[in-house]
């Protein structure tokens, strides 16, 4: 118990025995564990990071190990009760242990470490001329030795290639190929020792065909999609409310506000991981660190290194909408491919930030899992498009556009907004080129034009490419929008189909519904008549009719500035056009945005920190 009377939350435990023994919070997955042995003798299941693969991995050697007082009031403990259950000799390998070597001398001696301690744990001398052979013939003498065939438990076993890929060393990088064939070799080693094995299970972040594992081991079992272990690791909704009433209640009464309000607000934050399409889940990190501060942050994204999504994010010019309701089959779910190969829409999927949602019987359509996820990998795109020593401003512009959102003061979102765009780099421009679809077609009459280098061919070709160019930017300036908007806590849907269109984005934040549309135009002389026309397109097209009291915004950016150079925006039927102010200038929320606040409070999302409001003059209420 902790000072103030609740239980222990097991922040940053990994070991089942100490977490039982110390009579921490533990949401009871033991059920699942008699599933996996009986799921075959070889099992495989993936999961992204801090999901508790290394609690369940414990877990298993316990139960596998017969420590039946562990388990006592828990699932499993009829089944270890039982005449027929046998304890068998483990053999737990943590790869996280070896991973992060920067020579293959290191790996080879952390391997060595790793394996001498198993080989103490079970009296047995460690022998072999590398640690593939050490593996092996440690499996064979603890068969030998207890009479017993063993269990192989494998924990994060993609680690040693995750460490180098994330590495921007070039020296570190050039192991990558070694790495893989020592672990690969090493892997192999339990095919070899078949005779001495009663079952395996190994789990980690992705399916690496190239590690020896899938190639070598050709009867595993992937439990990874399967629905019979959908809720396997991480929290359901039923567990959290079950298992963290205390905390709930705790919460409620720190964040004044009502327990049904509270889990509303963290289901919306941290809820919607999903690995077979139906079950929706909880990060167990993320749910008990605000349970630690009670704070709406983003903790799932911090708890590692993002320096590997960064660099993807920049190098493949990645927006935060382009795979939003992507449609993929289950051979993608299953098997999407080497994480350091595979196309972007698997790279984003291995390492946690797209889940699956079901489309039909034999395809899945991807998705941020939450606000968490959607807000975090948003503000790393924005600090992509600007200068490092701007970061700090980017966090800062989040949480007063989150305030503006909050209270409708859409002048002071469009300053902000502003300010976002002037902080992009020159050169970031450019991805207004880029674009997934037709951004290869500018590429190709480029070229063409430098080949016809003479006369009026080349600037006809020129000319081809500038219009492309022209048409395209819009794509580039939707994703900042939508980018900014997803940082600062709003739920964005892009492209949203109605009757007679699509609208731009569709934004909700707090009890404000933001029905917005983005027109290009020439230059700022010609923002105004643009923006215009994007007002007069949400009304002909009847984009705001399925939506109560919308705010509708029509934003117009112009080629010429490559900012945002007129705004206007309706609500509750009055229209009036926003000044744009000097982006060098400070930000300062309208009086309108202060009045509202006031008014709205408890209502705002806790993304920011609550400040005290302004004074009230007499006879303001």
């Amino acid at each position: 118990m902790t000072k103030d009377g609740l239980p222990e939350l097991p922040l940053g435990w990994q070991g089942f025995e100490k977490l039982r023994l110390d009579k921490a919070v533990y949401i009871d997955k033991t059920r699942y564990l008699p599933m996996v042995r009986g799921a075959g003798r070889f099992v495989f299941c993936a999961r992204p990071r801090r999901f508790g693969k290394s609690l369940t991995v414990s877990a298993l050697d316990a139960f596998y190990s017969g420590r039946t007082e562990l388990f006592r009031g828990l699932a499993v403990e009829k089944d270890m009760d039982s005449p027929g259950f046998v304890t068998r000799p483990v053999i737990r390998l943590d790869m996280k242990c070896v991973a992060g070597s920067r020579s293959i001398e290191i790996l080879e001696k952390n391997f060595f470490e790793c394996l001498g301690n198993i080989a103490k744990r079970h009296k047995v001398s460690l022998r072999g001329a590398d640690s593939a052979r050490a593996f092996l013939y440690l499996m064979k003498d603890v068969h030998e030795t207890t009479g017993k065939t063993v269990v192989v438990l494998i924990d994060e076993y993609d680690a040693p290639v995750i460490s180098i890929i994330q590495k921007e060393e070039s020296a570190i990088r050039d192991l990558l190929g070694v790495t893989r064939d020592v672990m690969s070799e090493f892997y192999s080693q339990i095919k070899s020792a078949d005779e001495d094995i009663e079952s395996v299970f190994i789990t980690g972040v992705t399916k690496f065909s190239r590690m020896g594992v899938f190639s070598s081991l050709n009867n595993l079992i992937d439990v990874s999609i399967e629905p019979e272990f959908g809720t396997f690791m991480g929290y359901t909704q039923e567990e959290l409310e079950t298992n963290f009433m205390p905390f709930i209640a705790e919460g409620a009464h720190k964040l004044k506000m009502s327990e049904e309000i509270l889990l509303t607000k963290i289901r919306d934050y941290y809820d919607g991981f999903s690995f077979d399409g139906e079950s929706r889940l909880y990060n167990p990190f993320s749910v008990l660190l605000f349970f630690k501060t009670y704070k709406f942050l983003n903790y799932w994204m911090v708890s590692g290194s993002n320096s590997l999504i960064r660099k993807f994010l920049k190098d493949k010019a990645i927006t935060v909408d382009q795979f939003q309701g992507m449609t993929v089959g289950e051979d993608f779910a299953s098997d999407p491919g080497e994480i350091d190969a595979t196309p972007p829409e698997g790279f984003m999927y291995q390492s946690g930030y797209l889940t699956l949602r079901t489309a039909s019987d034999n395809a899945y359509s991807l998705d941020y899992p939450n606000r968490e996820v959607r807000s975090a990998i948003s503000k790393l795109f924005l600090e992509n498009l600007a200068l490092a020593s701007s970061w700090a401003g980017i966090s800062t512009a989040g949480r007063e556009l989150n305030l503006c959102l909050a209270t409708a003061d859409v002048p002071g979102m469009v300053d902000v907004l502003v300010r976002l765009f002037a902080g992009i780099c020159y050169d970031d421009h450019l991805l207004a080129n880029r674009d997934p679809k037709r951004g290869f077609l500018t590429d190709i009459i480029r070229k063409a034009g430098l080949i016809l280098s003479f006369g009026k061919r080349r600037k006809l070709t020129e000319s081809l490419a500038e219009l492309l160019r022209k048409t395209m930017g819009e794509g580039f300036y939707r994703s900042v929008l939508h980018a900014s908007l997803c940082m600062a806590g709003a739920k964005v849907i892009p492209e949203t189909h109605v009757g007679l269109g699509r609208i731009d984005l569709l934004a909700e934040c707090g009890i404000f519904t933001y029905v917005i549309e983005l027109k290009m135009a020439k230059d700022a002389n010609g923002g105004a008549k643009s923006a215009m026309v994007g007002i007069s397109q949400i009304h002909e097209r009847g984009y705001a009719r399925a939506f109560k009291d919308p705010i509708l915004v029509s934003v117009a950016i112009g080629r010429k500035e490559r900012n945002i150079v007129a705004c206007r925006f309706e609500r509750d039927g009055q229209g009036k056009d926003v000044e744009i102010k000097d982006p060098g200038r400070p930000s300062v929320v309208s009086e309108i945005g202060k009045h509202e606040w006031r008014g709205s409070i408890s209502r705002m999302p806790s993304l920011i920190p609550l400040q005290k409001p302004p004074p009230s003059s007499p006879g303001s209420h």
